[in-house]
């Protein structure tokens, strides 16, 4: 059994047509994002680090997180996330680094990035990433350079648009097959509503996909609650989530039910170290 399980894997992860089971070095992760179906663009958060680089520029004091998502009650399609960012006098630095999979067969991401403000609107970000996928003993894995590239601007101070290209240069994954990593090009908007309501949407495109769409609320309960929801298009799926801000802790958590396969669930935490940056 042990033998023919990566083997039902691989035509998962690789044969199928559905972004549920994709990594491919993109992803989006942070539960807050996954309460909100996925529409991570335009946020500004400690998740901006996988999700935007742009979004980590105001990033005012030290901070580290770890995320995982759990799909369809399969640890096997775990995906867990870490990363830190340090804000400097010329901007923000940060590494960050993914795991999805299992012990037969896992992908890797590891990624270097510097995001920056120029000006009170507009933030720019860079990423560097490093992507390796291992197999069991007798199959081949790969390693892989690429890099993705971020910005986003406030229109004005309620409505902000966020703009992200991952692996623009179409790495080939396979001279064999002629196989190419995804390209995968993200826009969106949000809008702050009033003081407590933030409404967020989002247009994707994987070069190997249909082209989805992610709507997403955030409500703010007081200083230390959040409560979310939203939806996506392809596939169909709702999500929902809570925050709380505990001290030098934000705690997220979050599950969706996706039309055909059911259930995932995510948790990430992050910890902020020292006071604000002036």
């Amino acid at each position: 059994m042990k033998k023919i399980l990566p083997v039902i894997l691989f035509f998962v992860l690789f044969l199928t047509e559905n972004e549920t089971f994709a990594f491919e070095g993109f992803s989006t992760v942070g539960s807050r994002a996954a309460g909100m179906g996925g529409a991570s663009v335009t946020l500004t958060d400690f998740w901006s680090i996988h999700n935007n680089p742009a979004g980590l520029a105001n990033l005012n004091r030290m901070a580290a997180g770890l995320a995982y998502q759990n799909r369809f009650q399969m640890k096997e399609l775990g995906l867990k996330s870490a990363g830190v960012a340090i804000p400097m006098n010329f901007g923000v630095i940060a590494a960050s680094f993914n795991q999805y999979g299992y012990k037969h067969y896992y992908e890797n991401k590891l990624g270097l990035l510097y995001s920056r403000s120029f000006g009170p609107a507009l933030r720019m970000g860079l990423q560097l990433d490093y992507l390796s996928s291992r197999f069991s003993e007798g199959y081949p894995g790969s390693d892989h350079l690429t890099f993705e590239f971020g910005v986003q601007y406030d229109l004005t101070s309620k409505l902000s648009i966020g703009t992200m290209i991952f692996n623009p240069i179409s790495v080939k994954r396979s001279e064999l097959t002629n196989e190419r990593i995804p390209v995968v090009f993200r826009f969106g908007l949000s809008y702050q509503i009033t003081e407590t309501l933030l409404m967020v949407g989002e247009f994707d495109k994987n070069s190997d996909l249909e082209p989805d769409a992610h709507f997403g609320l955030e409500y703010r309960l007081n200083d230390k609650f959040y409560a979310r929801t939203g939806v996506a298009v392809n596939p169909g799926l709702l999500s929902f989530g809570a925050g709380w801000n505990v001290g030098a802790f934000t705690l997220d958590l979050a599950g969706s039910l996706e039309q055909v396969l059911g259930s995932r669930v995510q948790a990430s935490v992050v910890y902020h170290f020292g006071k604000d940056r002036k």
